[in-house]
């Protein structure tokens, strides 16, 4: 479904990913480990067409992005980035809801103006998803109204309506408090459950040991270690995986 090959990108003097090549099959999860600031959210970035890389290739479901050595930013292929994030979603960090918006209108936006879909179909799909988080009831409530972890469900379903075959979450728990992680995580088991082709950075090891398939550990640009989830966390190969897991079982 994505596939990463010699993946390069430059940030002034800095060279910020250094050869990068992994795939994430259809129907898998995925997760990528790591501590902060070694690239985890500039490579999702990269794979939905929001940030530009310098040398090697990028395709989801055989849609491939080019790098800009070979392509000037200004003529980059919009339509080709455009086709990739109908097929895959993401999840930030920050919530970006609209906040001049209800919840319901912030999750029918998208597929009214890009999917064209009748207002009619669009609102049923909404509060379809919306029961399946328990948040039927706020369809009407502003993002300001709702607590971090309800603001990221809904992310999660403005995602989901737009039909996506796989979804990139970036450290959807990142920003909220430790008590509202659960209802977040317990979406995306339900995603996870359903077969959702899924690549997801996080913090959370506990939860990457449950889900995921396979195990990406990223630092300073580069892959690590990729491994089933089992092998990363009882019995890493790389001292680099040992040292970072070391410093997160420790705290």
């Amino acid at each position: 479904m994505i596939r990463i090959k010699d993946l390069h990108k430059y940030f002034e003097n800095q060279h910020l990913f250094k050869g990068i090549s992994l795939h994430v099959h259809r129907g898998e999860v995925v997760a990528l480990i790591g501590p902060s600031g070694s690239g985890k959210s500039t490579l999702l970035r990269c794979i939905n067409g929001l940030e530009l890389f310098h040398e090697g290739e990028i395709a989801v479901d055989g849609i491939a992005l080019s790098a800009m050595d070979r392509l000037s930013p200004d003529r980059r292929d919009l339509e080709n980035i455009r086709k990739i994030r109908l097929k895959v979603g993401m999840v930030f960090q920050q919530f970006n809801l609209f906040p001049h918006m209800t919840v319901l209108e912030n999750i029918v936006e998208a597929p009214l103006h890009v999917l064209r879909m009748r207002r009619d179909d669009a609102r049923e799909k909404a509060l379809d998803l919306l029961k399946r988080i328990n948040m039927e009831k706020k369809v009407e409530s502003y993002p300001l109204q709702l607590s971090g972890g309800e603001q990221q469900r809904v992310a999660i379903v403005r995602a989901l309506a737009m039909k996506p075959e796989a979804m990139l979450f970036d450290e959807p728990t990142s920003s909220l408090d430790p008590e509202l992680v659960g209802e977040v995580l317990s979406v995306i088991k339900e995603l996870v459950g359903e077969g959702m082709t899924i690549f997801i950075a996080t913090h959370e090891m506990g939860f990457a040991q449950e889900v995921a398939d396979r195990v990406v550990v990223f630092d300073q640009g580069e892959v690590v270690e990729i491994d089933t989830p089992e092998n990363i966390f009882t019995n890493p190969k790389a001292e680099r995986t040992k040292s970072f897991l070391s410093r997160i079982v420790n705290r």
